[in-house]
């Protein structure tokens, strides 16, 4: 019975999917893209800066800057930049870009968005926080924009595709909700119609990046099942967010995968403030050494993937490739927990969002059994992925510990996420001032050889502190029918503009 339930829940949803599908002018080109969910904040940009959302926007938005597969910053809005002082950078911006009403891009765009991130309306604006350091934006001539920054930050190019640019007359106007539902900016795309299970976009022509198709169809659909059955199905193009197994499906089905690294690595966060068996670094060592990873890599993700050794992948700029690997050994492992004074082990209680990654719920339960070999126990709890953004922004966890990226996208630096995972976030899980001086040092030092090894720190304390369970940098799979040509994806930017569809 349960089976046939099922069945009937993926043809319900491949149903709806066709008929979300069927409304276009019969000789355009439309791409039909599955994710997990649509941005919750719709057409704003500066509320989250994870995946999947991410991938939504760089349908819509362009920020300033690009970082190839490389690590290298690239032109993208502005084509150039210079550290005139410590404090002052100077852009110089792309010529003949036009947002999708028919306004031109200027310089009027940065000022009003850092203007923006200081009011009173940018407090629940994440990246407003991520880039805090922003003072002021001062406007030279229209293709010339100079940045002020509160302390020196040496790396500011890095973090510049953060700082999408949003038509400023229709921002101010609307404000941030409206602007979400009616969003202008200069990418490929422009919004038609958004919910919950999906957005219709269709192609601005004259987008300095115009796109090959004429529309483009996000379909939310949260179950990786029913995406790999779309594709099948022919109801979608183009399915993000899968696990080998889903497709090994789409290829035996006559379609496409395709998989790749992204620059985060997959962890359970532990909270330290908590009166827990996890606060002793001697237990979260052993937790460590209790999970067999190249079995997890190589059983469930394919191995598309290596083992973490700390919390920088090995693709981020600052990763040390000096630390060692974690062993896996449980005899040790065991050894530590009754040095710790478990020695029958302990239960403990992760939240997780289930369907978002790669084989996530199959690896929580991997993990889960590794740990039960050294007597302790994991309760796994699952929870939906905006009430994991709530509670990274506004605390209130419901547990001792939650799975959650170390993500460098799309800066590619090892510090992007000691902005969460440090005491320099609002509602910090972890805070040892004692290493805050070598990732406040990091972050402001010129030197690239000192601001290097201030990484490398951070990288080795967060190491031997055992900060988390540190599990592999995240592989992503797509799957996608045999006629779609040119996709790719890099740090969280989507080339829409490049993909073809024969």
């Amino acid at each position: 019975m349960d089976h046939f339930w099922q069945n009937l829940k993926t043809l319900s949803t491949v149903a709806l999917l066709s008929a979300l599908c069927a409304s276009a002018a019969a000789d355009d080109v439309i791409l039909r893209v599955g994710t997990t969910t649509m941005p919750p904040s719709g057409g704003n940009p500066f509320r989250n800066t994870g995946a999947p959302h991410i991938f939504t926007w760089s349908s819509l938005f362009d920020g300033l800057t690009r970082i190839d597969d490389s690590g290298k910053v690239n032109p993208w809005l502005a084509v150039g930049w210079e550290n005139i002082d410590p404090l002052t950078w100077r852009l110089t911006l792309r010529p003949h870009v036009t947002f999708s009403n028919g306004v031109p891009f200027t310089a009027d765009a940065v000022v009003n968005v850092v203007a923006f991130f200081h009011s009173d309306q940018a407090a629940r604006e994440v990246v407003a926080r991520e880039l805090n350091f922003l003072k002021t934006a001062r406007k030279i001539d229209d293709l010339t924009v100079e940045l002020i920054t509160t302390i020196p930050v040496p790396h500011l190019p890095r973090s510049l595709p953060l700082l999408y640019m949003v038509e400023p007359e229709q921002w101010t106007k609307l404000g941030p909700d409206g602007f979400a539902q009616n969003p202008i900016a200069t990418g490929p795309f422009k919004l038609d119609r958004s919910d919950v299970a999906g957005w219709k976009m269709s192609a601005f022509k004259k987008s300095w990046r115009a796109p090959k198709a004429d529309r483009l169809n996000w379909i939310a659909a949260p179950e990786a099942s029913s995406r790999v059955q779309a594709v099948l199905a022919d109801q979608m193009d183009i399915a993000i967010g899968l696990g080998p197994d889903e497709v090994a499906a789409i290829e035996a089905g006559g379609g496409k995968g395709l998989t790749w690294r992204n620059a985060s690595v997959w962890a359970i966060q532990f909270h330290h403030d908590k009166e827990t068996p996890l606060k002793d670094v001697r237990v979260r060592q052993a937790l460590n050494y209790a999970i067999d990873r190249e079995a997890l890599v190589n059983g469930l993700l394919g191995g598309a993937t290596v083992p973490a050794t700390q919390p920088g992948p090995s693709n981020a700029y600052g990763h040390d490739p000096s630390i060692p690997p974690i062993p896996y050994d449980p005899v040790a492992a065991k050894k530590l927990l009754a040095e710790a004074g478990y020695p029958n082990g302990f239960t403990f209680t992760v939240q997780g969002v289930i369907g978002a990654g790669p084989a996530d719920g199959a690896v929580y339960q991997k993990v889960a059994q590794d740990l039960a070999a050294i007597g302790v126990t994991m309760q796994i709890r699952p929870f939906p992925v905006n009430e994991l953004i709530r509670a990274v922004v506004e605390g209130g966890w419901n547990g001792d510990g939650f799975g959650l990226t170390y993500a460098t996208e799309p800066t590619i630096d090892v510090l992007r996420p000691m902005q969460n995972h440090s005491c320099l976030w609002s509602k910090p899980w972890y805070c040892d001032q004692r290493i805050m001086p070598a990732i406040t040092g990091a972050l402001t030092e010129f030197d690239q050889a000192k601001g290097l090894e201030l990484r490398h720190q951070v990288m080795r304390f967060y190491r031997d502190q055992y900060v988390s369970l540190y599990l592999y940098e995240l592989p992503r799979f797509a799957g996608m029918r045999a006629n779609i040509a040119n996709f790719k994806e890099t740090h969280g930017f989507i080339n829409f503009d490049e993909i073809t569809k024969n």
